[in-house]
């Protein structure tokens, strides 16, 4: 019986332990939901341009500790909606919530608002994260994962 009672204390401290190191973790995240807003303008194609870095902006988190916000690597590169153009529309804007891995990468992108609703501009503003990169959220030199909300504009691609 008093092995049972023992077991029974060791398994709930354990689970305390587990559940308190989770909420104890999700406290010290450091999400940064107010990165700056960038425009990004499309580029033709044929002649797109590499993209110049940003250089990170860095600030003094709570403890002291050296905090660099995300920046471009690599802009995304939007195609013109086929759609649009069908319909006529001349323009479009997105604004884009994505998840930023450690990696640079870009993941769970979702469309926050599509202007024209319907053309495929936010679509195509997702597409086009998957080539993009960004230098990542770090704390301390420690590259972490983040969410940046940025605009992508789009404009017509100019008549050849």
């Amino acid at each position: 019986m008093l092995v049972v009672v023992a077991l029974i204390v060791i398994a709930v401290f354990l689970v305390l332990y587990f559940v308190g190191a989770r909420f104890t973790l999700k406290e010290v995240s450091y999400l940064d939901e107010s990165v700056d807003v960038e425009i990004i303008e499309p580029l033709p194609p044929p002649v797109a341009q590499p993209a110049v870095p940003t250089p990170p902006k860095s600030s003094v988190g709570p403890n002291g500790e050296v905090v660099r916000h995300p920046a471009w690597v690599k802009t995304p590169v939007p195609v013109f909606p086929v759609l649009a153009m069908r319909r006529g529309v001349e323009q479009g804007d997105v604004v884009l919530r994505c998840e930023t891995l450690a990696t640079g990468q870009f993941a769970a992108c979702e469309a926050l608002s599509e202007t024209p609703p319907g053309a495929g501009f936010a679509e195509a503003a997702i597409a086009a994260t998957r080539q993009a990169r960004v230098r990542p959220y770090s704390i301390d030199g420690f590259e972490t994962d983040s969410s940046v909300t940025f605009n992508v504009r789009f404009r017509p691609p100019p008549e050849p």
